[in-house]
């Protein structure tokens, strides 16, 4: 335990370019539908993937199919080739969608992911039977477990059988790789972590909670991520917005008591912008930034940012850290819990 701690430490003391240069290296080509934006590795034997991905559940929650089209169709045009979902968005519809208006023109071409927040073998193998179904596919490049909410919850999936059964899908090729995502504190992907190595396993990736906000308040970037880097993951950041707490915003993960005039726009009330907070992501050594687009407006804003990019020096990223400090905490990131 001692050694892990100094790890982390050391880790968490490196320049974002020192990590970045040893896992997530940036690279640009083409397919043939047009230019794709940056790749950068998403799992340790090389598979790289667009360091943008387009949310899945923000993609259908118009519930307007014609949208949710319009907005795929877009997003290829784009260079966007990673797609997130979860059997859970929607009850089912933002898949439905992925197999109405994804798959069946660009399956080859794109590197498909979803996720089960099952907490049985016979709830995720159903959940798995209902993605492949609905979004028209026979496998998945990456299959998560979903939403890992506390370590009682990861003992209680690893006792279940729901381990198990990922272990046994990515074997049986029906996903080629396996992944988890949690987003109320670092611990708990911590703990899941240590549950794993102790069996002799480890998964390929980690979708967690990544923002400007989040150094100052139970960090996902300090307390979990350099373990990540040091066992390889592919790391998709998500929530890189808060989920839209940082812009004023309820959402569906926003607590009822909470009140409105809580939840701050850091854009309006900072020096902080839009653009300069997916930059700050970008700087990590992350896969992919997994962002929720509603319009194709938000989508071709938000590819901007990363076709943009420029390094940052430690000093601008530092400057963004401090400037999101006075908002840091609960509102700004209702998801997170403090363990």
């Amino acid at each position: 335990m001692s050694n892990r701690r100094e790890f982390l430490k050391k880790a968490s003391a490196l320049s974002a370019s020192t990590l970045l240069s040893n896992w997530a290296i940036s690279a640009v080509s083409n397919d043939k539908y047009g230019d794709v934006l940056p790749l950068r590795r998403i799992t340790r034997d090389g598979t790289k993937s667009t360091s943008f991905t387009l949310g899945g559940y923000h993609h259908a929650k118009s519930l307007n199919p014609n949208e949710a089209e319009k907005l795929i169709d877009r997003a290829m045009q784009l260079g966007v080739r990673f797609y997130d979902n979860a059997r859970g968005y929607h009850d089912g519809v933002a898949e439905e969608y992925y197999g109405k208006f994804l798959t069946p023109k660009y399956r080859q071409d794109i590197f498909l992911m979803t996720k089960s927040h099952g907490k049985t073998r016979e709830e995720v193998q159903k959940h798995l039977d209902q993605s492949l179904t609905a979004m028209k596919t026979d496998h998945l490049d990456l299959w998560q477990m979903h939403t890992i909410v506390s370590k009682e919850d990861a003992d209680s999936r690893i006792n279940d059988g729901v381990l198990d059964f990922f272990l046994e899908t990515k074997a049986a090729g029906k996903t080629r790789y396996i992944g988890f995502s949690c987003h109320t504190n670092p611990k708990v992907g911590i703990y899941f972590l240590e549950q794993l190595k102790s069996r002799g396993l480890e998964f390929d990736t980690c979708q967690m909670p990544l923002n400007v906000c989040d150094p100052n308040f139970e960090s996902f970037r300090d307390g979990l991520l350099p373990a990540l880097v040091e066992r390889e993951y592919g790391v998709i950041a998500m929530k890189t917005m808060g989920g839209g707490g940082m812009l004023g915003r309820r959402f569906d993960l926003t607590p009822n008591e909470y009140k409105d005039e809580d939840i701050l726009n850091i854009v309006q009330l900072s020096d902080l912008t839009h653009a300069q907070m997916h930059q700050f992501v970008y700087s990590l050594p992350i896969s992919t930034l997994c962002s929720g687009c509603e319009t194709t407006e938000e989508l071709e804003k938000n590819v901007k940012v990363l076709r943009d990019y420029k390094d940052l020096s430690k000093a601008e990223l530092d400057q963004f850290v401090s400037l999101a400090k006075p908002f840091a905490g609960k509102y700004a990131e209702c998801y997170k819990r403090v363990l």
